[in-house]
């Protein structure tokens, strides 16, 4: 397993991204904290909610679970980017509020970080309904494959934050998240294979990634002037950061 050169474990930060996520929001929770060491962190972004969302979170009292109001925008980007900036892990997994993390999705993506050239791990991810049903066993498949440079993923995205885990190095680098909409997970995953950066793919689905009529990942493929748009966005930031990303080492 991935550690320092104290031979201790890494520390591990979830970044969470929360919602009006009642209906799920305990059973991903519970997925995720049983996995954590004593010294790792889940770290919940809330935006604006309607429902109990807030009372649940304050119903754990476990130390690892630090909870931050969302100061920017409410939306998906800056919901996450509010998340990541409070993180302090060595690595840092993104997390949907209503998926459930299988019980060794930890150990084996930060068992892929023992090479030193990794600086992103994605899996692939069990598609279900709002009970777990599997529809799809794996959304590698369903999106015809899997893509682990920057331009196999500006031709069709691989990168899912969902199923995906960083370098908390890259982190200044990630931020400001440039993207508006969503795609802080295509964004995240181009930057830090940039310049040299490796990506590698587990093919086992590790989360049970839920469809339901309430979450905001997109239900089909979005309009193209959207994934112009996204791509402009991606590939000028590229640019822009690419100086700063290369002296991380």
């Amino acid at each position: 397993m991935f550690h320092d050169n104290t031979g201790n474990r890494l520390k591990v930060s979830v970044a969470m991204a929360v919602c009006n996520g009642e209906k799920y929001l305990r059973q991903q929770i519970d997925s995720i904290i049983r996995q954590l060491h004593q010294n790792d962190e889940l770290v919940v972004s809330v935006d604006p909610s309607t429902d109990c969302t807030i009372a649940i979170l304050n119903e754990y009292s476990d130390r690892r679970i630090k909870v931050y109001k969302n100061p920017y925008r409410p939306g998906v980007v800056k919901n996450f980017q509010n998340a990541l900036e409070h993180t302090t892990g060595d690595i840092i997994f993104y997390s949907d509020q209503d998926d459930v993390w299988r019980e060794d999705k930890v150990t084996k993506v930060l068992k892929c970080f023992d090479d030193s050239r990794i600086s992103v791990v994605i899996h692939d991810a069990y598609l279900t309904d709002e009970n777990l049903k599997i529809i799809e066993p794996s959304v590698f498949a369903l999106r015809g494959g899997v893509r682990t440079t920057i331009a196999g993923n500006l031709f069709r995205l691989s990168y899912i934050g969902c199923s995906m885990a960083f370098r908390a190095k890259y982190k200044n680098v990630v931020l400001p998240i440039p993207t508006i909409y969503r795609s802080h997970d295509w964004w995240t995953g181009s930057i830090c294979t940039l310049g040299g950066g490796r990506m590698v793919a587990i093919k086992e689905s590790l989360i049970y990634h839920r469809i339901h009529s309430l979450n905001s990942t997109p239900k089909k493929r979005p309009p193209l002037s959207y994934q112009v748009q996204v791509r402009w966005i991606i590939v000028i930031n590229l640019i822009r950061r690419y100086s700063k990303r290369r002296l991380i080492r």
